[in-house]
């Protein structure tokens, strides 16, 4: 009889606690270009959950080929519903750059800040994205 009541206090505990799940954030939009070789550009769209609050900031890392290529903090974010999207320059000093259209392996992840003390959004996404030129990280792979 313990060992029933036992079960039934931690499972009636674990259906209170926040699952990550019940806030998602999806990165609907994720372009980068890189035009020239000391320019490019990112932007990407955050499909929010529904209500909530102003975003006061995003914060986020851009990885290119699995390596880490910036980062940024955007503090006004144009915002229209449940759409969030952020648009940055990148620059690309002292690479190497390869002209021409190609698929770059794109990885961004981040952070919303809500203005809740403790409480962020995450966000999360790596997709293959087409290019009309790309960095040359020279990087040895060994």
């Amino acid at each position: 009889m313990r060992a029933l009541l036992l079960v039934l206090l931690v499972s009636g505990c674990a259906a209170r606690l926040p699952q990550p799940s019940e806030h998602p954030v999806i990165v609907s939009v994720l372009n980068v270009d890189f035009p020239t070789r000391d320019r490019g550009s990112l932007q990407f769209s955050l499909r929010m959950p529904q209500n909530t609050p102003p975003v006061r900031e995003v914060s986020w890392e851009l990885f290119l080929e699995g390596v880490r290529f910036g980062a940024g903090l955007e503090g006004s974010v144009d915002r229209v519903g449940d759409v969030l999207t952020v648009q940055s320059p990148l620059v690309s000093k002292h690479l190497s750059w390869r002209e021409g259209e190609a698929m770059l392996d794109v990885g961004l992840r981040g952070e919303i800040d809500i203005g809740r003390p403790g409480e962020k959004l995450g966000f999360r996404e790596r997709r293959e994205v087409p290019v009309t030129g790309r960095p040359m990280l020279n990087i040895p792979l060994d």
